[in-house]
């Protein structure tokens, strides 16, 4: 027996359900804005997937689980530092690829990974817009 449509628990199963389809539209059009990405996540704070655009042979929860510690761990490196807030952690590989997160509102990070010929300033820009999109969703 479905809920009526006026109950308030199924307007936040509606939101809920359309945030994840508009996440992942957000990822696939970051992906053909960006020449170069190969994969591109959004994550929890807390190490959980919400949604995501990954490779084959990417685990989705490795990935998010490292992503809030690495996020977490860059934060507090900078607040120690007296260096300021973080704006974007890059990890590179020897063969050239990055590894890229940012901040993407109160809840949620954005990843990206990156191969050795994209252009940075792009991918940047463009992570940036997905970020302000994605931060929009919690609203």
């Amino acid at each position: 027996m479905g809920w009526p449509s006026s109950t308030p628990r199924r307007h936040v199963v509606e939101a809920i359900l359309l945030s994840d389809s508009m996440l992942t539209y957000i990822l696939k059009d970051l992906r053909q804005k960006v020449e170069g990405m190969q994969a591109s996540a959004v994550v929890s704070k807390e190490g959980l997937i919400v949604a995501s655009d990954l490779s084959e042979g990417i685990s989705e929860m490795h990935l998010a689980a490292m992503s809030a510690i690495l996020l977490s761990t860059s934060e507090n490196l900078l607040v120690e530092l007296k260096k300021g807030s973080l704006d974007v952690c890059i990890v590179q590989g020897n063969e050239g690829d990055r590894f890229v997160i940012m901040d993407a509102g109160l809840d949620f990070i954005l990843v990206a990974i990156l191969g050795n010929f994209t252009r940075m300033d792009i991918a940047f820009t463009e992570m940036r817009n997905s970020a302000r999109r994605i931060s929009e969703t919690e609203a």
